[in-house]
């Protein structure tokens, strides 16, 4: 693996190394030492149950024969996989699914990780239930929003089928609920991963590779990829990943937290797992290194000074030339098989810069915040009390002084931001290129107008990501929380609510999770006409 770095870029990463030297990290690191980062039992003893993702690809090549078997045996029968989960358990199958496409003669691959009911029926309208395999994938077997997938799928599938169980798998640790559940619905198989590995460093178990495997991509090839070049990290105290977290982690004590993330299209969806990785682990303890996946790159006197630039280069473009002042490094993948390497080398480097930083990386302490709150909304509707999640309203948060109409309401919020801000926008809506594109186009609109960092993610996914750090760095961000009607609601059997009140619950609760934590925060509620809508306020910009 061959990377590159500027004059400014490799300062940092010397500095960065020296640090990481004194703490003798790799040793440590490779010997599972949670002292590492911290040495209260609290984080001691989550840290020790986190770490089994190192070198986890000897475990995993330990199981192929068992997943390859029954991808073969699911391929004779299923013309579609549906992997229902969320973060952890189903953005690594997401890169994965984008980056190999299709393979012949397997399953088509569907990663439904959302609550919008319009997103849920589109999948529903798109396979043939009667041939679809269902992946429920939970670390924990509680997760709301696969539990819910889960409810709505196997409802249906009792209507057609005497045996619905049968089109079922699981994926989870050992003894969780989702074993038990497995077993009263008769689940076709329960493939258990090994524990001590957190959701977002899970990528090379079986939470990522027993989807690829069902979709046809050769996991074996993968696998020996990423141990031939993990095995090589262990001997070098200068390797690709510690490089890259010393450049990560000395870049924030220098105030550069913005990591900005360039790679070609082809690749482009791995921002996705990274930006979930480096934001969920560093966005702590008034501290964070915000992940910003660039659509193209503009000229450097654009960006404000707060940025790193790390170039993903998949037979693509250099800009080495392009950064002379601001931090720069270049990663080279000369195949596709080598994503399994960039899984290990982000792992391994935000474990480094995590140490650097002095923070816990294996921890989430904000998350419960929003799901605490989701919870009781969806109660009171239970209780069948009038609630601000049923209605169509726009919200504007206390800490946005006077009324801001939805007429000057983009160009008001790009003079909110002061010093090294940023600015998050939250769409709980039905995720599509025509949305993305619109959402795009206000990002380069708010960064032409402020020249600061703009980040853009659909909900709920990004609660069980960027979330974190929304709630646990700095107070930096000024937040922008979508939500809309639907035109056809999904009912989730068993519960008192549907997805559409689930969705727009999450997105109020993450609303008043914001508010309570102090955020500069405010929430748009949109018409059943949702991209007729954007392009009217995109016009304010």
């Amino acid at each position: 693996m061959e990377i590159n770095l500027n004059q400014q870029s490799q300062i940092f990463s010397e500095e960065g190394l020296k640090k990481l030297k004194a703490l003798n990290f790799k040793d440590r690191f490779y010997k599972h030492d949670a002292t590492l980062w911290k040495t209260e039992k609290e984080h001691t003893d989550i840290i020790n149950n986190s770490l089994g993702w190192t070198n986890v690809y000897d475990w995993t090549l330990t199981k192929v024969a068992e997943v390859k078997n029954f991808a073969e045996e699911a391929k004779k029968e299923f013309t579609s996989v549906v992997l229902m989960g969320m973060g952890g358990s189903s953005l690594a199958p997401e890169v994965l699914r984008v980056v190999f496409g299709k393979q012949e003669g397997y399953p088509t691959l569907f990663v439904l990780d959302t609550t919008n009911p319009t997103k849920v029926l589109e999948i529903t309208s798109k396979i043939d239930l009667e041939k679809t395999l269902f992946i429920f994938a939970s670390k924990s077997g509680g997760t709301v929003e696969p539990s819910s997938q889960f409810a709505y799928f196997y409802g249906l599938l009792s209507q057609k089928v005497q045996n619905p169980g049968k089109h079922f798998i699981a994926i989870t640790d050992p003894n969780t609920g989702l074993v038990k559940l497995a077993e009263e619905k008769h689940f076709r198989k329960v493939f258990i991963n090994k524990a001590d590995i957190g959701g977002r460093f899970s990528a090379l178990s079986l939470f990522g590779m027993l989807p690829a495997a069902l979709s046809g991509i050769d996991i074996e090839k993968l696998l020996k990829t990423a141990k031939q070049v993990g095995d090589s990290f262990q001997n070098t105290e200068d390797n690709p990943a510690l490089v890259l977290g010393a450049l990560m982690g000395q870049g924030f004590l220098n105030e550069k937290d913005k990591l900005t993330l360039i790679m070609p299209n082809d690749i482009a969806v791995l921002g996705l797992w990274i930006e979930q990785l480096i934001a969920e682990s560093t966005g702590k303890e008034k501290k964070g290194i915000l992940p910003v996946v660039a659509q193209e790159v503009a000229p450097e006197k654009d960006y404000l000074d707060d940025r790193i630039f790390v170039n993903v280069n998949y037979k693509s473009k250099s800009f080495k030339s392009h950064f002379k002042t601001m931090p720069y490094m270049e990663i080279g993948m000369e195949d596709k098989y080598q994503i399994g390497v960039q899984f290990l080398l982000w792992e391994i480097a935000t474990a480094a810069a995590g140490a650097i930083m002095k923070i816990d990386p294996f921890d989430q302490p904000n998350v419960q915040l929003s799901k605490t709150i989701t919870k009781n909304i969806l109660a009171s509707l239970a209780e069948g009390k009038k609630d601000e999640a049923a209605q169509a309203e726009f919200l504007l948060s206390k800490n946005l002084q006077g009324e801001i109409s939805q007429k000057y309401l983009l160009s008001d919020i790009a003079k909110l931001a002061t010093n090294k801000d940023y600015f998050s926008i939250l769409a709980y809506l039905p995720e599509s290129e025509e949305l993305t594109q619109l959402f795009n186009k206000m990002k380069d609109g708010l960064f032409k107008a402020t020249h600061r960092a703009v980040i853009f993610g659909y909900g709920p996914r990004y609660l069980h990501s960027t979330g974190q750090l929304f709630k646990g760095d700095a107070g930096k961000g000024i937040f922008v929380v979508f939500s809309s009607d639907v035109k056809e609601d999904a009912v989730i059997p068993s519960q008192p609510y549907t997805f559409k009140d689930l969705c727009q619950a999450q997105a109020l609760a993450d609303f008043k999770a914001l508010e309570e934590k102090g955020r500069r925060v405010i929430k748009i509620h949109l018409p059943v006409n949702i991209s007729e809508a954007l392009k009217g306020l995109l016009k304010t910009l």
